[in-house]
């Protein structure tokens, strides 16, 4: 439902919840110029606001909506970065007065994002700088974290784009330059050009929310929204060797595919990722972890929207040759269909379940609904992704496994 050019409500109907959720995502190009700031929007959009001034206010008016729960998110999906603001409160049809709640929860909404904390045309400076420190400080934990370094890494190495190789989070030195006024104005550009998705799951009164967001002013808007990253393969193969004051060490790669959302390869390349490195039976577990003894921890995951496949494991360094020519094994044996039909089938029965156990969380069906509205004709329904994983042969793993070539490989050299 559209309520002016590039803002969307989605009503998601639902009475098997106790608590209705609204989120509202917005969406913009991933840029190196702007990510840093709007890490920092969102961190001051869930601290105060001008209605609630103190971080203890902020969550005492929240105590008084029973319980709510106010956050905001960051992600990324191919070259868009979303800041979502989410909402949890109990649905209306728990409580003694009907509708109450929800309209309490819309105007707390409201300021949040028209009644921001600010001086002029800054954000306040004093809340700013407190909130800049634990952006920075929860940067640092990030990066003291030897397997969030190593995903950087390698993101470095196998995108030739900068916007890819920076993380949904941001990075210190661009956390660093942000000022009150420089956030602020990003927070400025986000309600005046993001492509903006409001999600209503639950029990909700679609026409009186859809009046009541007319007053939130959000004027029309175009962006062109790029969700799916495609580049080509290169011959070079890269790599890169650091050293690091760890216990165990860290050998990560990146193979490089073609297939994007909705192609004839895509389900098939979900199963194969099972096949390999997704669960306990997959071959990475069995053949590298649990024969050999070669890792502490492994597995691998693909992103469809930006064709990479990642394979990690925490190993001791003295095993680095042995585990990588172990792990290239392992994928030339998916090319040659060496896999049997018992694996096979129990990675599908396995993804089934966990597509079907999803669908018990409001988050799910919210993304379901978000990629449903982008995508629109490519989508695949829960029913029809079912049905394509049950359809899955031996054939479709072969074909899916022929494309994946290495692109970069990143080994953190421990002591």
């Amino acid at each position: 439902m559209e309520l002016v050019s590039g803002v969307d409500l989605h009503f998601i109907t639902s009475k098997k919840f106790k608590t209705n959720r609204i989120k509202m995502r917005f969406s913009a190009p991933m840029s190196t110029d702007t990510i840093a700031g709007r890490v920092l929007v969102a961190s001051m959009l869930e601290t105060a606001n001008e209605v609630y001034p103190t971080s203890q206010i902020f969550r005492e008016r929240l105590a008084t909506l029973y319980g709510a729960n106010f956050s905001t998110g960051l992600s990324r999906r191919g070259l868009i970065h979303y800041v979502d603001l989410n909402i949890s409160f109990v649905s209306d049809a728990f409580l003694s007065r009907k509708n109450t709640l929800t309209g309490e929860i819309l105007d707390f909404l409201k300021d949040s994002l028209l009644r921001p904390l600010v001086n002029g045309g800054a954000f306040n400076q004093a809340v700013f700088e407190i909130e800049k420190k634990n952006v920075l400080n929860d940067l640092k934990t990030e990066i003291e974290d030897h397997f969030y370094h190593a995903h950087q890494e390698l993101n470095k190495l196998f995108y030739t784009e900068k916007e890819m190789q920076t993380s949904r989070l941001a990075t210190p030195d661009l956390v660093d330059k942000e000022t009150p006024e420089s956030s602020f104005a990003i927070f400025q550009k986000m309600l005046q050009n993001d492509k903006i998705d409001i999600f209503f799951m639950g029990d909700f009164n679609e026409i009186e929310v859809c009046e009541y967001m007319k007053t939130f002013g959000l004027q029309p808007r175009q962006l062109s929204l790029q969700l799916h990253y495609h580049q080509e393969f290169s011959n070079i193969l890269k790599e890169s060797l650091e050293q690091k004051d760890a216990h165990q060490s860290i050998v990560e790669l990146g193979y490089h595919f073609s297939t994007q959302y909705g192609d004839k390869t895509h389900i098939p390349l979900i199963v194969l990722n099972g096949l390999l490195g997704g669960f306990a039976h997959s071959k990475l577990f069995v053949n590298v972890r649990e024969k050999e003894g070669l890792a502490y921890t492994i597995s691998s995951s693909i992103d469809i929207f930006s064709g990479m496949m990642r394979i990690y494991a925490g190993i001791d360094r003295k095993n680095r040759t042995k585990t990588v020519s172990l792990i290239y094994r392992q994928i030339a044996d998916l090319k040659k269909g060496h896999f049997t039909d018992e694996a096979l089938n129990q990675t599908k029965k396995m993804l089934r379940n966990a597509m079907l156990l999803s669908l018990d969380r409001q988050n799910t069906l919210i993304e379901q609904a978000y990629m449903s509205s982008v995508l629109q004709k490519t989508f695949m329904p829960i029913a029809v992704w079912l049905n394509a994983l049950e359809a899955i042969s031996r054939e479709d793993i072969i074909v899916a496994a022929t494309q994946l070539r290495l692109q970069a490989i990143y080994f953190m050299e421990g002591k």
